[in-house]
């Protein structure tokens, strides 16, 4: 049997479908640039510091990244003193008080759930440690192991409690994993806070999850584009914006082949496995955890289903790319004068 890990570092400008292009001016009088490893990835800050002392900027950064870094302690699966670590650990016990935040941000993640057929599901983790795709232990698991941990996977077990600041998962053996949720969630709150500080515009990245505000230097509006899914060096488009968030989900992200068979890490909650039928979904949203959430879920969905949720729900545009190569597109890139079809060869020939 040949087997064939691909593991790709997490960059916002190589293992991403964004990519921003910029923010990558990090000489430009006008903008300062600061990159840390927060939440097991990279976290970029872009600001415009335009009416900023050096000092005053520095601050602002610095406070953004302390939201960051507030969301990570209360949201990691990997500290045992978060808050969602308790939850887990409380998993068919009893309800467990955390911080409102935290009771915020899983009432979201359900509401996606929720609104996409639990096609995004924050209780995947058992699948996405059986299968291990992007690490040393990656495998095609067995039937049984496959429908063991299925049983362990169902949103509608997670119960929030807003006026007790509760979350309480009533099956023991299950958990809840904010990783398709928080990192946008914190890029929201990180541009809140350079805001509160006088900072006219700034991009936080997340890995690839982009929230954006304002302009850059000389009043230029933010420059972001859309990696081509099997062409590292090339883009899909480009966008000018003065707000939102954008965020990918790509089947080119993590991934290893085993028989000629490619599986990658996008997990489907109904079938156990690998989710089929697009190559990569980007979402234009007003907020980085909408754009995050969906990413996946709209992916998971598959072509038609994403197609017709995107449609119904203006507040998002979507672009995506299906395993033909063609092109799916609402809102601005519909607009765009994209190509109906783009080539997609097999991934691990990229």
């Amino acid at each position: 049997m040949n087997f064939t890990p691909y593991k790709r570092l997490t960059h916002i400008l190589t293992a991403t479908l964004v990519c921003l292009i910029a923010a990558s001016c990090a000489k430009d009088a006008g903008l300062m640039k600061s990159t840390r490893v927060i939440m097991g990835t990279y976290v970029t800050i872009t600001v415009n510091r335009e009416g900023l002392t050096d000092d005053k900027a520095r601050e602002a950064v610095a406070a953004a990244y302390a939201e960051v870094e507030r969301v990570d302690r209360l949201m990691s699966t990997y500290k045992p003193e978060s808050d969602l670590s308790k939850v887990n650990k409380e998993a068919g016990i009893r309800p467990v008080k955390v911080d409102p935040e935290v009771v915020d941000c899983v009432a979201r993640a359900l509401g996606i759930a929720m609104a996409t057929d639990g096609s995004f599901d924050p209780t995947v983790g058992p699948l996405v440690r059986l299968w291990g795709v992007g690490s040393d232990h990656a495998k095609v698991p067995a039937e049984y192991e496959i429908r063991a941990s299925l049983a362990r996977v169902d949103y509608r077990k997670v119960v929030v409690d807003k006026p007790a600041s509760t979350v309480f998962i009533k099956d023991k053996a299950m958990g809840l994993d904010l990783g398709g949720i928080a990192k946008g969630y914190a890029s929201d709150l990180a541009v809140a806070a350079l805001k509160r500080r006088g900072v006219k515009g700034a991009i936080v990245a997340c890995a690839g999850d982009i929230r954006l505000f304002g302009v850059r230097e000389g009043g230029a509006p933010w420059r972001v584009g859309v990696q081509h899914p099997r062409d590292k060096a090339a883009l899909l488009t480009e966008l000018d914006l003065t707000d939102g968030a954008v965020s990918t989900s790509g089947d080119y992200e993590r991934f290893f082949i085993k028989d000629g068979v490619v599986y990658h890490h996008i997990m489907d909650p109904r079938t156990g496995g690998p989710a089929r039928g697009l190559v990569s979904v980007t979402i234009l949203a007003r907020e980085a955890w909408l754009a995050d959430s969906l990413a996946t879920g709209l992916f998971v969905l598959g072509p038609e289903r994403a197609l017709a949720y995107a449609r119904a729900h203006p507040e998002i545009e979507v672009l995506m790319v299906g395993l033909d190569g063609k092109l799916m597109a609402t809102g601005r890139f519909d607009k765009l004068g994209l190509p109906a079809v783009v080539k997609v060869g097999p991934l691990g020939q990229m």
